[in-house]
């Protein structure tokens, strides 16, 4: 069976350390400047993202460091799945929303609702491919409940008993409790969060059918184009935007850096549904967009970084993209 740590987590949660290290006006710089440079990728994997806390922890050490994090996640930090939630009728559609469209923000094991006998709704993750990290879950599971009471406000949320996979040290327990505001149980076979079921039924003040609507389109679409599981493919991507830096992307040169033939590597992407040039044209398109919003780089630099070796070329290619000049994209846009 596949592990978990082969799995996908989006770079957006490299977002979440950013803005709490902002936030405690902590002086970590080389750490940040780590940080910036994996949130260019695509994705990670959650041994990335593992080691990124873990490396956090030793130099932030506090007690559930993870609660901390993620009890400063807001709405704003969800993209598409966040405004999903804060645009839904109830409690209950958003998380709905959320068993939806979960994978817009990890691969791997699928969160899950199930109705107890007590009353209760609990959302539930089932360890199919093994277990994350405690700092991890908690940090998910605490965003997950600071986004909920955000968008129920001024209504207060009453949880009956979140259940963590992974020991908690006793002496740091009345901190989960006080969060939470409920049982906080450890060491458990499954992660779950379990809400009684009345406050499924609470109002969100925000709803609004039409932009759910939309906004549920649009989540849709992101769905399709994630990578989900597949690391080959990440990786690929990854290493693409390094030859094209380097000023070499042809398909031969990049097969070299996976220790593979051409041949293997069009097949290995046929047997994906995906054809190499395409792939690359895909990174430019998105890479362009981002480039064009620093304004410290020229659209001569950015061509280059792009693998152009004229600005002109790049212009045109930019155009057919998005029917307009880079500069004029950068001027009303950036």
């Amino acid at each position: 069976m596949k592990i978990l740590n082969d799995f996908f987590i989006t770079r957006d949660v490299i977002g979440y350390l950013q803005n709490y290290i902002r936030l405690k006006k902590l002086n970590l710089p080389v750490f940040e400047q780590k940080l910036l440079d994996i949130s260019l990728k695509q994705n990670m994997s959650y041994e990335q993202w593992w080691t990124l806390l873990d490396e956090f922890q030793k130099q932030h050490a506090i007690p559930a460091l993870g609660i901390e994090i993620g009890k400063e996640v807001n709405v704003g930090d969800c993209g598409v799945l966040g405004y999903l939630f804060r645009t839904s009728r109830n409690l209950g559609e958003a998380l709905n929303c959320f068993n939806r469209f979960q994978g817009l923000i990890y691969a791997g094991s699928q969160a899950h609702l199930e109705q107890q006998r007590q009353g209760s709704i609990s959302l539930v993750w089932n360890p199919d491919f093994g277990y994350s990290s405690q700092i991890s879950d908690e940090l998910l599971v605490a965003a997950m409940i600071n986004i909920t009471r955000e968008i129920i406000a001024p209504s207060p949320l009453s949880l009956s008993k979140v259940s963590f996979t992974q020991p908690i040290n006793s002496t740091d327990l009345a901190i989960y409790e006080q969060y939470f505001k409920c049982v906080v149980l450890s060491n458990q076979k499954k992660l779950s969060i379990s809400f009684n079921s009345n406050d499924l039924l609470i109002p969100i003040p925000h709803e609004d059918k039409t932009l759910n609507s939309l906004l549920g389109i649009q989540a849709e679409a992101l769905l399709k184009q994630l990578p989900q599981s597949d690391i080959f493919l990440a990786e690929l991507r990854d290493t693409i935007i390094r030859c094209l830096h380097e000023g070499n992307a042809d398909v031969k040169n990049v097969a070299k850096q996976f220790n593979m033939s051409t041949r293997t590597l069009h097949r290995r992407l046929k047997d994906k549904n995906r054809v190499y040039r395409e792939i690359v044209k895909d990174i430019r398109k998105s890479m362009a967009l981002t480039y064009l919003g620093d304004p410290k780089l020229t659209l001569s630099e950015i061509a280059l970084m792009l693998g152009y070796s004229e600005q002109s070329t790049f212009t045109r290619a930019f155009a057919s993209w998005y029917g307009m000049a880079p500069l004029r994209y950068r001027r009303a846009n950036c």
